[in-house]
């Protein structure tokens, strides 16, 4: 038996009391093939700096042998030793065999990086060296997807699938789907999915499968792929959203209410969950659901003002009109929408607090004065009040042109006239 052997068992058996002197041994006797295959499965175990006294020993030896400096640099740039890993790629020779696996490293490490483009350059080096090489076609893909030049990613990912169904562990068809879907060529990934769709096993993949899915208006498919998603991590917060949207389009109003409180409970910071649900339970008829919901929200997200407006809406609907005022006391005068002046009117007017209502409804005019529903209630609220006629007409006149079939409106109109 070796001593690399001895020591590899030594570290099998948890036994770490032998490690230098084995490996000191198997520097000086064992022979240099069996020393890199040492270092090889140390890097596997984890026992990274006795493979770097390897790689070490054997560059002094072997000063021409470059892989054993590219073995070396892989370890450091991990380590987080970059300068002296990137001293060691850069002083491989282009005319050295090795020299593409040096690139193929440097490309690695600038992308890891952040630094896409210079990671770019060293693989379109790579693919002049070896045009055919499917490693350097893989990581060119990669990064032209990540860049957003799609059309080339896909050139790159059609070619690459020819030869292989996954590549460095990744799905390609599930990288030519989202690839297509990014082109907006949605028919064509949805195919993808179709034919491809049990072999999808990444989460995220199944994630943007839903989405285009989605977008094809295949309710089902997408809620099939979303389940998947909430099933292998129930804290996917993003799918709940999709879902409660899946849901919504099938007009399952239960089942996206679920999704939206289910989708809170692990996320309570998403407003469109807090809206969909609320929604949802108003569809059906729930609207102690509804408020809570709404007034949760708002708790949680107090600057949120579609959620106080939505809020406001039911309790007119409701006829609880201090309770909408109370609520939409808290809001900023400067941030007041046209529909809360509206809200805030009727409720005023419900509560006969008529100077209030008049300027209420006179705010929201200009915003809703096409709008019937509204003419109708202002021109009923203006009617009670003295001194109106000229108003109450020019109501009655834009009503009558938007409802001119209003038999009530029109003979209030023909009296105000005589």
């Amino acid at each position: 038996m070796s001593y690399s052997e001895k020591l590899l068992d030594a570290i099998e058996r948890q036994d770490f009391s032998q490690e230098k002197s084995l490996l000191q041994k198997a520097l000086d006797k064992d022979e240099p093939e069996i020393l890199a295959s040492l270092a090889e499965n140390l890097v596997g175990l984890g026992f990274t700096d006795l493979a770097k006294e390897i790689y070490r020993s054997l560059i002094a030896r072997f000063p021409k042998e470059d892989l054993f400096k590219i073995y070396l640099a892989e370890i450091l740039l991990n380590d987080g030793q970059d300068d002296d890993g990137l001293t060691l790629l850069y002083n491989v020779s282009p005319d050295s065999s090795a020299y593409l696996d040096s690139l193929l490293v440097q490309a690695d490490y600038y992308q890891t990086n952040g630094l896409l483009e210079t990671a770019y350059q060293k693989l379109l080096e790579a693919e002049k060296i070896a045009p055919d090489e499917d490693v350097v076609k893989f990581g060119l893909a990669e990064l032209d997807y990540l860049s957003g030049h799609y059309e080339q990613a896909l050139s790159r990912y059609q070619d690459l699938l020819k030869r292989h169904k996954t590549f460095s562990e990744v799905n390609l068809n599930d990288r030519l789907f989202q690839t297509l879907a990014k082109l907006g060529r949605y028919e064509e990934a949805g195919e993808v999915i179709a034919k491809n769709g049990n072999d999808i096993l990444d989460i995220d993949s199944k994630y943007q499968a839903a989405l285009v899915m989605l977008t094809l208006h295949k309710d089902d498919q997408a809620i099939k792929y979303l389940n998947e998603v909430i099933d292998q991590s129930p804290d996917y917060v993003n799918a709940y959203r999709l879902l409660t949207t899946a849901y919504e389009h099938k007009n399952d109003n239960e089942q996206e209410l679920r999704s939206a409180q289910l989708g809170i409970a692990y996320n309570e910071l998403d407003p469109v969950l807090y809206k969909k649900g609320a929604q949802a339970a108003v569809r059906l008829n729930d609207l102690d659901t509804a408020k809570n919901l709404l007034q949760k929200g708002i708790k949680k997200l107090p600057e949120n003002f579609d959620l106080r407006l939505q809020l406001s809406n039911l309790y007119v609907r409701e006829n609880d009109n201090e309770a909408n005022i109370a609520l939409l006391a808290k809001v900023d005068d400067e941030d007041l929408e046209p529909q809360v002046h509206w809200n805030l009117a009727l409720s005023y007017q419900n509560l006969d607090q008529s100077a209030k209502a008049k300027s209420e409804f006179l705010l929201a005019y200009p915003e809703f004065k096409n709008n019937s529903a509204f003419l109708k209630q202002m021109l009923l609220f203006f009617n009670t009040e003295p001194n109106s006629q000229d108003i109450v007409k020019e109501l009655l006149e834009a009503y009558l042109k938007l409802e001119p079939e209003d038999t009530e409106m029109q003979e209030m109109y023909d009296e105000l006239l005589s």
